[in-house]
């Protein structure tokens, strides 16, 4: 599959501070042997064509969207509809702070999934599922962590998975940063 990880714009000003949740993702989906884009929105801020074109040129199959605070859900409900109108198929995911708004984004912002708690086993699992089309009610429920609406459109939440022991914990690859 074809995937991307992308951040959305945090403050007013890009920061220099690394998206180490978006690095730990990425690096935890390249481990199970995906290749994954990096798309660094709060840092570069891109435009509006700049943006699209990027989606039009990569036709990803998932977009994660890292939204570590709630002030990123009007970027995210932007992002998603550009994602959506180049390919409806995409399947987009979601973590970070603003998905404590999972119903929400579920219903009113076209996210697909929203991954609760520590994403680097959580995010695998999916990818996996979905990887493999294990994708009916009965399947997503076994994935700790994650919500989505279920064939009947009712939200579902499947329970927090345990936390990453430290011993699971990888050093930050920083080449990420400058692909």
């Amino acid at each position: 599959m074809k995937l991307c990880i992308v951040t959305t714009p945090i403050r007013p000003k890009p920061t220099i501070y690394p998206p180490f949740g978006s690095m730990a993702i990425i690096q935890s989906l390249r481990k199970i042997g995906e290749e994954v884009s990096f798309f660094h929105i709060d840092y570069f801020r891109y435009s509006h064509v700049e943006v699209v074109e990027y989606f039009k040129n990569n036709q990803f199959d998932m977009v994660g969207i890292s939204a570590v605070v709630s002030t990123a859900y009007g970027y995210t409900k932007y992002l998603t509809e550009i994602i959506k109108d180049i390919k409806k198929e995409t399947v987009i995911f979601l973590g970070g702070g603003l998905a404590a708004s999972a119903e929400i984004l579920h219903r009113k912002a076209n996210v697909d999934f929203c991954v609760q708690g520590d994403g680097e086993i959580i995010s695998q699992n999916l990818v996996k599922a979905l990887r493999e089309n294990k994708t009916s009610d009965s399947d997503l429920e076994k994935i700790k962590g994650i919500s989505y609406l279920d064939s009947n459109d009712r939200f579902k939440f499947t329970g927090y998975d345990h936390a990453l022991p430290a011993s699971m914990i990888e050093r930050p690859d920083y080449g990420i940063l400058e692909e």
